[in-house]
């Protein structure tokens, strides 16, 4: 009987030890600091062989939507480094020039919408465009939403993370907010580039046979570059992002973006002066 009642004993003590080496297991994986959280997921991402997504943008002036601004997009990343970008339209469909990028699984759109497609691929820790004599227009915004670009940047930035309360079961948010001068050089890096982008081509046939047009593009361009950098000057930029995360795989879900631009020098109808907010929302799935 005693016999019996040391081995219950064993037993019992073995459970009893075993128990706290099981919880703090799962507190390793459910209890780290939202800064590793992030650390751990863009490693993840990084280490993903593929996955497609979906997403959004669109602009607000003065607490007001402006529709020629909104755009709907999707995607692949494959090989790690390669992005390809397509225009979507509002129901799900693409323009026919885009459909061409085969995902046939969406419905085909109007012809008239404008059609975006951009392949993108990181060579030497740039992004670079693969096809340089792709139809798409100059102002194609498509390059400037590549999410993988966007995750990576999240490890080079001067940021704040936090972990908002509420997720769902299985899911983490983290809230990833820019300091304020962070998200000012965000924004002109972004612009400048842009700006570079249209910056007029003096090597090209075209320009040189018309020296005076040349010049007056560039002196055209030189003054609204000169504006963009005083109006940069000008301006105060809050950033923020929240990053829905699946802790089981450690992989990006969602990916939102919320950047509000003050202009105190310009009257709009928000106190305070004109804003400008700019929305962008990217939803992953099917990793491979």
């Amino acid at each position: 009987m005693r016999t019996i009642n040391i081995r219950r004993m064993m037993i019992l003590s073995g459970v009893l030890l075993l128990c706290p080496i099981l919880n703090t297991g799962c507190a390793r994986i459910n209890d780290k600091p939202a800064a590793e959280v992030l650390h751990l997921v863009l490693a993840g991402m990084a280490g993903s062989d593929g996955v497609s997504f979906e997403g959004a943008s669109s602009l607000l002036l003065d607490g007001n939507p402006s529709p020629e601004a909104e755009l709907y997009y999707g995607g692949t990343v494959s090989d790690h480094n390669k992005v390809s970008l397509y225009r979507l339209l509002p129901d799900g469909g693409t323009p026919q020039t885009a459909a061409q990028a085969g995902e046939n699984k969406l419905k085909s759109g109007s012809a008239a919408t404008p059609a975006y497609y951009t392949k993108l691929e990181k060579k030497n820790g740039e992004w670079t465009l693969l096809q340089k004599d792709s139809a798409a227009p100059p102002d194609n915004p498509l390059p400037a939403l590549n999410p993988l670009r966007q995750l990576e940047d999240l490890e080079n930035l001067e940021i704040e993370v936090s972990e908002e309360a509420g997720a769902a079961r299985g899911t983490k948010v983290l809230r990833i907010e820019l300091s304020e001068p962070e998200a000012g050089r965000q924004l002109a890096a972004e612009l400048e580039g842009q700006m570079e982008a249209i910056r007029p081509d003096k090597s090209s046939s075209e320009l040189k046979e018309s020296g005076k047009r040349a010049d007056a593009l560039q002196l055209l361009w030189e003054q609204k570059n000169k504006e963009l950098q005083q109006k940069l000057k000008e301006v105060s930029v809050q950033t923020v992002y929240y990053l829905k995360v699946d802790t089981k795989r450690n992989l990006p879900k969602r990916l939102t973006c919320t950047r509000r631009v003050n202009d105190p020098g310009d009257r709009g109808t928000v106190a305070g002066g004109a804003e400008e907010i700019y929305l962008t929302e990217v939803n992953f799935y099917g990793y491979r």
